[in-house]
Parts: structure tokens; C-alpha cells; sequence
């Protein structure tokens, strides 16, 4: 009777390979640093949280924190086991089949497709107005749009590396900008003193309502956090470095938000909560009242030097998901190719490119470019949330099936069940009651798009099941454990593309 094992693909024949060992620790950390952008959470999102939860802005941080903490153990744990460019719906694949594997692979999509266009509105507006503002000069945001998305192409196109060096650095100083005015801030003792009341939900004007719609803006300010597991087939020591990276980039940027939102509440007063609300920079409005206009400017630079670093990151990160699906069929195969002299996705980056720059321009046209920024980002959020929850399940499942000697009831039990548990609350909330217009009708498009994706991956079941088989099953492995290289010495080492048999 014939096999019906699907063919395993080949690197360099099937798909290109990208450059293995290419960057280290230090990038795979800017690389998750750089896209939840520290500065662009505390510069644009504070206003966005404030306006749900009030004054208990900060309280919502520390539950968002958490949450994501325990989420990224979960990655961690699958880092470790099946590090692949294809992230999410890899480890879903793993855990819970190809056919959730699939349909989370279309909803991911869906999620990390948004991130681009929000960040590039917002690069667009914030760039124009900066620079007429300062110079009288009238550049259109769209004009703006095509060029960031055509530098960071061209960057990520050339090195991996280079591009995650120059994330790096703009992360350290757009932090060491923003951290000085908000210490500065809490020293003067702001406008009307400390506000301890800051860390009580029963603070926040719509309770637990308040806090579960600013939840979904507290993802939105993590979002990206999971990005370096996308290089986890170029970075060195992948078994080591990725879970240091996501964990470490979540444990260090939820003490700088709790620490930021509470500055920024301090700022402006639990009297003026509304004010807050309603700004469109409050940072820079701070910069003004307790440094000065010039500080503002600097304040501004920062906010720039933070948009750039994010949409490296957005870019890199989404360039190796549209890689992986098309070297699994999910997209159409070209987009698995690698550029002969540079190893780098070029084909993907072409279409991500293409895909961003139409999607920027119609939000931006649809809402206007400010304004497409926070609607498209509770959009993009709304997508990534039930990737997180079945990511957790998929730990439990994976675990429990392939491994379960190693099996911990506390690692592989209890702390995903909590990250469920908190994410499954923002779910639940940022849907219930329903947000206003254009918010309103996002959760059914999801909806929509998850049932799409259901009823693809029926029709590819049914006529093509071997290629639905295949999703998730191309796992880069490094180097074996050294107790492990004297009793297989003889057997060739696995490469990438290696397919690790299952346990059990």
C-alpha cells in the first residue's frame, strides 16, 4: 500500500533557505523591542487606554503584563521544540493539527497583515504635520507612506542584521528621550501630586468594562512582542536566545508602560484624565509644560525614530510570515524563494510591500490616516487574540501528546490556563458591549474571515489533503544536545527542513 505521508519539502530545492546563524541575542531582542515600540506605546496609545479606563490607565497595564508574561512562556516553551519562521500557526500545527494550524495560519494573515498599514498612517500623518509644522513644507502622508515602505524594503532586502543594528539603537534613544521627561515628571510631582488611586480598577469610570476595552489596547501596545520567533531560523542558539528574547522583551517593556502610563497620568492630573483623552501626543504636550517647546521637537524626533524602528520590525517580521506560508503552499510558492547572494525573503518583501502600501492607503483615504491608526490597531488585535488563546492550548496539547515525560503541571498546566484565562477576559470585554463606529463591525469581519478560513480548509481536505498535511511541519533545528552527538555520531546532523519525528 502506498505511503500517505505527504513528501517532506527540501530546502534549496522546494523553497530557498534564509541565512542561518546571521544575528545573535542582542538583535532577536531588538527585533521584539523594536516592534512593540516602548516610545509608540507611551507617545500614542496612552490616550487610547486613558479613554477607557480613566484614571486606573496604569492597573490595566499590570493585568495586560501579566497576560502577555505568561504568554510568552508559552512561546518560549515552543521556541525551544519547533523554532520556525511561521511562528503562531506552526506551533498551533504542532499542537493541535494541520487543520487548526491552517485556519489560525489565515487569521494570522489577517492579523500581522494590518500591522503595516496602521503604523505607516501613522508614520505618514505624524511625519507630514512635524515637518510642516517646523519647515512650512507640505508633504502629502501618502507620499511619506511609499517611501518608509520602500526604505525598510530595501533594508530588510540587503541584511537581516544591519536592519535589526539600526533597530537597536533607535529603541535605546527614543527610551533614553521619553524615560528623562517622565522621571522628570514624577520628581516635580506632576499637576496635582502622586496618584496612588492609579493602580485600582474600581478607579476606572466604566469598571471592568473600562478595563476590558483598554485591555484590547494594551495588546495593541504589546503586539509584536512574539516577532523574534519569526527569525528563529536566522538567529544563532535559537534554543536559547528566542526564549530570552520574548520573555525578556515583555518582562522590560511592561515595567516601562506600568512606570509610563502612571508618569503620564501624573503629568496631566486625575483631574484632567479627560484631556489626556482627547490629545493627539500627549507626551510632547508634556514635553512642553515641564521642559519647553524645544523638548517637544526633541520629544518628536524621538517619535519618528520610533515609528522607523517599528515598521523595520513590522516589515522583517511580516516578510517571514508571507516566506513561510508560501513555502507551505499557503500563498502562491514563489513568495518561499530567497535571494541568491543575500538569502533574504526577496520575494516575499516585494508582496508584503505591495499588500501594506495598497492597505495603508485605503484606511488612510476610508478614516484618515490619524484616525487608522488606533481603529485599524483594535482591528489587528481583535485578529491576534484567539491566535493567543489556541497558542496556549496548543502548549497543553502538544506537550501532553509528544512529550509528556517532560510534561510540568505548572508550566505546561497552570500558567497557560492563566494566560487563557486573562486573554479569554480581553476577548470576552472588548466585544461586549460592542465599541462604536467604525469599531463595531470589526468583530463580525473576524468572524467572517475565521469562516473563510474554515470552509478553505474543508475544500483542501477534501481535495487535497497531503498539502493540507504539510502546514507546520517545516522545523529548523540547531545543533543537537551534547549527551545526545555521542550516540547518533554516526547519523548526519539535521539541517533546515528537517522534519523531527514525532514522540510517543
Amino acid at each position: 500500500m502506498a505511503s500517505t505521508e505527504p513528501p517532506a519539502l527540501q530546502a534549496g530545492k522546494d523553497y530557498g533557505e534564509l541565512r542561518r546563524n546571521s544575528i545573535g541575542l542582542p538583535s532577536a531582542l531588538a527585533m521584539s523591542l523594536a516592534y512593540i515600540s516602548p516610545t509608540i506605546g507611551v507617545i500614542f496609545i496612552t490616550a487610547l487606554i486613558a479613554s477607557e479606563a480613566g484614571i486606573a490607565a496604569p492597573f490595566t497595564f499590570i493585568v495586560g503584563t501579566v497576560g502577555i508574561a505568561f504568554m510568552a512562556l508559552t512561546l518560549a516553551h515552543f521556541s525551544t521544540r519547533v523554532p520556525s519562521a511561521g511562528t503562531f500557526y506552526t506551533f498551533i500545527s504542532q499542537g493541535l493539527g494541520p487543520s487548526t494550524g491552517f485556519v489560525m495560519g489565515w487569521l494570522l494573515f489577517f492579523a500581522y497583515g494590518l500591522q503595516s498599514p496602521l503604523n505607516t498612517n501613522l508614520f505618514g500623518s505624524f511625519v507630514s504635520g512635524l515637518i510642516k509644522s517646523n519647515f512650512g513644507v507640505d508633504i502629502p502622508w501618502w507620499v511619506l507612506m511609499i517611501f518608509i515602505i520602500a526604505f525598510v524594503g530595501a533594508l530588510a532586502w540587503w541584511s537581516i542584521h544591519r536592519s535589526m543594528q539600526l533597530d537597536l539603537a533607535f529603541v535605546v534613544a527614543e527610551v533614553t528621550i521619553v524615560g528623562a521627561l517622565l522621571i522628570l515628571i514624577l520628581v516635580k510631582g506632576g499637576a496635582q501630586g502622586q496618584v496612588p488611586q492609579a493602580w485600582n480598577p474600581g478607579n476606572s469610570p466604566s469598571g471592568l468594562s473600562g478595563i476590558g476595552l483598554a485591555f484590547i489596547f494594551v495588546v495593541f501596545a504589546f503586539f509584536g512582542f512574539e516577532s523574534s520567533t519569526t527569525v528563529a531560523e536566522e538567529v544563532r542558539r535559537p534554543r536559547r536566545n528566542l526564549p530570552i528574547a520574548l520573555v525578556g522583551s515583555v518582562l522590560l517593556t511592561g515595567i516601562w508602560f506600568c512606570f509610563a502610563m502612571y508618569a503620564v497620568i501624573v503629568g496631566y492630573g486625575p483631574g484632567h484624565v479627560h484631556a489626556l483623552a482627547s490629545a493627539s501626543a500627549p507626551v510632547t504636550d508634556l514635553a512642553t509644560r515641564y521642559i519647553g517647546h524645544w523638548y517637544s521637537i526633541v520629544v518628536s524626533l524621538a517619535a519618528v525614530s520610533a515609528q522607523i524602528a517599528v515598521l523595520i520590525a513590522i516589515h522583517n517580521a511580516n516578510y517571514r510570515i508571507f516566506y513561510a506560508l508560501g513555502r507551505e503552499r499557503m500563498l502562491p510558492p514563489i513568495l518561499g524563494q530567497t535571494h541568491p547572494r543575500y538569502r533574504t525573503p526577496h520575494m516575499a518583501i516585494i508582496a508584503y510591500s505591495v499588500v501594506a502600501l495598497a492597505l495603508g492607503l485605503m484606511f488612510g483615504l476610508l478614516w484618515g490616516p490619524m484616525a487608522a491608526f488606533g481603529d485599524v490597531g483594535y482591528f489587528s488585535s481583535l485578529g491576534i487574540l484567539p491566535i493567543y488563546f489556541l497558542t496556549n492550548v496548543a502548549l497543553i496539547a502538544y506537550m501532553w501528546r509528544k512529550a509528556r515525560p517532560e510534561f510540568s503541571w505548572l508550566f505546561h498546566g497552570v500558567f497557560p490556563v492563566i494566560a487563557m484565562a486573562i486573554i479569554g477576559f480581553g476577548i470576552y470585554t472588548s466585544v461586549h458591549p460592542l465599541p462604536a463606529y467604525p469599531e463595531n463591525f470589526m468583530p463580525f469581519f473576524v468572524i467572517g474571515w475565521i469562516l473563510i478560513g474554515v470552509a478553505w480548509m474543508l475544500y483542501l481536505r477534501r481535495r487535497n489533503p497531503r498539502k493540507l498535511q504539510m502546514i507546520g511541519k517545516i522545523v529548523f533545528l540547531d545543533v543537537e544536545p551534547a549527551e545526545t552527538v555521542s550516540a547518533s555520531a554516526e547519523q548526519p546532523a539535521p539541517g533546515p527542513g528537517h522534519i523531527p519525528p514525532t514522540p510517543g
